[in-house]
């Protein structure tokens, strides 16, 4: 069962994910990335899809065992901008916390 707690953690980290992705990977002219990024929970899952830019994108998300502090992290399958919705998705004895998104050129 999730708890305020949980959801207070999983706010600051993604919170402090998406500050360290804005600065480790940076758009430029001679390497453009995917942009206009946007993510979501889903169930279990947590969706990613990237609309402008170029590039791939794919969701991250890291699943802890019910019960326990250890997690797991999951990926979604690579993306290429525009071609749909990346998804990564936990197990079903797995809580999904601290969603995001890589990218690559």
């Amino acid at each position: 069962m999730k708890t305020g707690v949980t959801k207070a953690v999983k706010t600051a980290v993604i919170g402090g994910l998406l500050a360290a992705g804005a600065v480790l990977v940076p758009a430029t002219a001679a390497h453009a990335t995917p942009s206009n990024c946007s993510g979501r929970y889903e169930g279990n899952s947590y969706w990613a899809n990237c609309t402008s830019g170029t590039g791939y994108y794919r969701a991250t998300v890291r699943c802890y065992r019910i019960g326990s502090e250890k997690y797991t992290p999951r990926y979604g399958l690579w993306k290429k901008v525009h071609q749909g919705i990346s998804v990564a998705t936990c197990l079903s004895s797995e809580e999904a916390a601290s969603g995001g998104w890589q990218l690559k050129n």
